[in-house]
């Protein structure tokens, strides 16, 4: 007799592999923070970096599993109308809202610190394309891969893309302030 059901375990062992991420994530933030706090704006650029990661890709890996339950994709085809047109969606949903986190974050510095850092903007959106050139593919296929074992998405998909979208926003700020 199982104490738990086949859901229960699923959502237990991706809210695991969350925490370890989160200490991860977190862990490279502590180290490199003295880097990251280098640039005016960061702190208000941070925040708003790390949780768009998580709700675009996370939207993007939602979409993906509702159409393969329902049967509107087919777990053997990448290359269709509908995933192309959420991955370019994705893609695009990132260049905005990175550029106007950036915008913002350049506002801020600038007009209550009277500090003038225009590299943020740029910043932004590269650090942001470069990890939504991780995120994205990683949510596509892991969506796929965790579906056709049988798995629901829904359960694992959000945390695993959480975690992951923390870690390779934090790696490709630090690369895109090296860049910059």
């Amino acid at each position: 007799m199982k104490l738990f059901d086949k859901d229960f375990e699923e959502i237990f062992y991706s809210q695991i592999l969350s925490l370890l991420g989160g200490l991860v994530g977190g862990t490279l933030l502590a180290i490199y923070t003295n880097q990251l706090l280098m640039l005016p704006g960061m702190l208000i650029l941070l925040p708003g970096f790390l949780e768009m990661r998580g709700n675009i890709s996370g939207s993007f890996a939602s979409r993906l599993s509702s159409g393969l339950f329902l049967g509107v994709i087919n777990p053997k085809k990448y290359n269709t109308r509908i995933i192309r047109g959420n991955f370019i969606a994705s893609f695009l949903l990132v260049i905005l809202v990175t550029l106007a986190l950036g915008i913002v974050a350049f506002a801020f510095s600038f007009f209550i610190f009277g500090i003038y850092a225009i590299k943020i903007i740029p910043m932004a959106l590269l650090a942001g394309l470069l990890a939504n050139l991780i995120e994205i593919p990683l949510a596509l296929y892991m969506t796929f891969y965790l579906f056709r074992k049988g798995h629901d998405p829904n359960n694992i998909m959000g945390t695993i893309i959480t975690t992951t979208g923390d870690v390779i926003s934090i790696i490709s700020l630090l690369i895109t302030m090296v860049l910059v």
